[in-house]
């Protein structure tokens, strides 16, 4: 056994043994939901509107007129001051051109929503608030319901499915409804910090965590359901966060002041003077007293 095994080493053939030849094997997603994870570039470009090519300038001019009434109807203020509107290019979303429209009047007080225009004949305009006047309309927009029903409904409008690539739709998310934004002069990028965390549901689910720099900072998590619809998100804010500052006020101390002659240190002196007079305490009868003469 020695030497039969001595000569294989050396490469030869072992007498009655049958040599198989094993077919190299392919390296496959550990699962089908992960088949498109990474496909697309993990990141949303941001154009200023005058950056915008001529095409999607003129579909956001078709469109402007049911964004005025859908943010006329939230009562977000789109005809009063001055507001910035940019682009927002998703990759996980073609057929769709994405706005993001802001009107900043100072600490405390920024109005912003986001618009989705299709492409094509599929889908209509939807509008997506965030802030109104410095406050969330219902509750914060990135766990929002609203938010998320709306989304799902332009999710849906791109046909995706329950296979997708979870990174970039979740980046897509983040960019429609953070309530954190920078502005940024000229073209810009909303890119992930770090690594993405993907989790696998045992109901078919699939849960994409990342992290956000500037213009939009804050940690994302994102659920989707076995069909590929948002189902739940939780967002934390980094970084300076946008607050309503509270007026200056004087405090007015009410109450009755102490007497002069308790000090500030602590305890109260022992009183000085003639000892305390009172009503004299009655002897205490027993149980055995004499009872009163008849």
């Amino acid at each position: 056994m020695t030497g039969t095994l001595a000569h294989a080493q050396e490469g030869e053939v072992i007498p009655g043994a049958k040599v198989v030849q094993l077919e190299p094997t392919q390296m496959q997603d550990s699962d089908p939901r992960l088949a498109l994870e990474g496909k697309l570039p993990p990141r949303v470009l941001i154009h200023p509107a005058g950056a915008m090519k001529q095409e999607d300038k003129d579909l956001a001019a078709s469109a402007a007129t049911a964004i005025k009434h859908r943010a006329g109807f939230l009562e977000l203020g789109f005809d009063e001051g001055d507001w910035k509107e940019s682009q927002l290019d998703c990759p996980a979303f073609p057929q769709h051109l994405l706005l993001r429209f802001t009107r900043d009047n100072g600490a405390g007080d920024q109005s912003t929503f986001t618009a989705s225009i299709p492409r094509g004949k599929d889908g209509q305009v939807r509008v997506i608030p965030i802030l109104r006047r410095g406050y969330s309309l219902y509750s914060l927009a990135p766990v929002s319901k609203a938010t998320i029903s709306a989304f799902n409904e332009i999710e849906s409008e791109e046909h995706i499915g329950d296979k997708a690539d979870w990174s970039s739709i979740g980046l897509c998310y983040a960019a429609l409804s953070a309530p954190r934004w920078i502005e940024l002069e000229g073209n810009t990028a909303l890119t992930l910090l770090g690594s993405t965390m993907l989790r696998l549901g045992e109901k078919g689910g699939v849960t994409v965590g990342f992290g956000l720099g500037a213009p939009a900072p804050g940690q994302w998590q994102v659920t989707f359901n076995k069909n590929g619809q948002v189902q739940g998100t939780e967002f934390t804010s980094i970084g300076d966060v946008i607050a309503r500052p509270m007026p200056a006020t004087l405090t007015e101390m009410r109450g009755k002041p102490l007497p002069a002659s308790i000090p500030v240190g602590p305890g109260r002196p022992i009183p000085s003077g003639p000892e305390p007079r009172g009503r004299p305490i009655p002897p205490t009868s027993s149980g055995d007293s004499q009872s009163k003469p008849q």
